[in-house]
């Protein structure tokens, strides 16, 4: 566990509290799409989920930076931030409901594997950017990482280009999903730093709160543009949504990006 920088309990704790919150969400979730689940819209679920996480936050900023004053104070200082989050907001928007289109293709396994390539092009984008040389044991994982995708694709690969070709626009949808998590993270880490923001310092919470209001924002743009929304808003959607399984997603999702802030402040990667 050296290698990955796992050299604490702690972060131990932290990493495969992590990795099991996902797997059991994408199990989850590839379960609620197969063709003997009863069917929802998805975005209508995502939307929930980033208002639950919306939610959330508010609370922390409430209840550990001042009350309510406080949080009026900071919004005033800081509107154009709100603007600012409407880019990373839209791309986490795309890949959030990416989630679900995906998982109807990959199974759990394959879709996590190979989504891991998104940690290579975020390590090389963020060293970029920020000029931050990767350390010796960073570029280990990395490699580590694109040869273990390689192989978990091997035997489908060995079929021939007749394979890929079928599913090909699968194929591309995977990989614009892993597209907008890099661009939407290294975003979102120059907002949170500071990195040409050019505004008064806010805290972590309230930043979050600014990303999901957007993403809120975002996704009923999408279920309106498609005209969805009376369908989402129909009570046959609803009561497929409000039901254990689809409520433990948006649990798990809201949960999962609350341990990773946790998991950010206590990792040193």
């Amino acid at each position: 566990m050296a290698l990955l920088g796992l050299d604490s309990l702690f972060a131990q704790t932290l990493f495969w509290t992590y990795v099991s919150l996902w797997v059991s969400c994408h199990l989850l979730i590839f379960q609620s799409r197969q063709p003997n689940s009863p069917a929802f819209n998805a975005t209508s679920v995502v939307l929930l989920t980033e208002a639950l996480k919306l939610l959330i936050a508010l609370t922390l900023v409430l209840w550990n930076e001042g009350g309510f004053a406080s949080l009026v104070r900071a919004v005033q200082g800081n509107r154009m931030l709100l603007v600012k989050y409407a880019l990373p907001a839209l791309l986490y928007c795309v890949y959030n409901n990416l989630v679900y289109v995906n998982l109807e293709v990959f199974d759990p396994g394959t879709y996590n594997v190979l989504l891991q390539l998104r940690i290579v092009l975020t390590g090389l984008l963020y060293q970029l950017l920020f000029s931050k040389q990767l350390n010796r044991h960073q570029w280990r994982a990395i490699i580590l990482i694109s040869v273990g995708c390689v192989v978990k694709e091997s035997a489908k690969l060995s079929h021939g280009t007749d394979v890929m070709q079928a599913d090909l626009r699968s194929w591309a949808l995977l990989l614009a999903q892993m597209l907008c998590s890099v661009f939407a993270g290294v975003y979102n880490e120059m907002l949170l730093k500071g990195t040409g923001s050019g505004a008064v310092p806010v805290s972590t919470n309230l930043q979050n709160a600014y990303m999901y209001l957007n993403s809120v924002l975002w996704n009923g743009l999408f279920l309106l543009q498609q005209g969805k929304l009376n369908e989402a808003l129909a009570p046959q959607n609803l009561s497929t949504v409000f039901t254990p399984s689809i409520l433990a997603i948006m649990a798990i999702m809201s949960s999962v990006n609350e341990e990773a802030c946790t998991r950010s402040r206590g990792l040193s990667s």
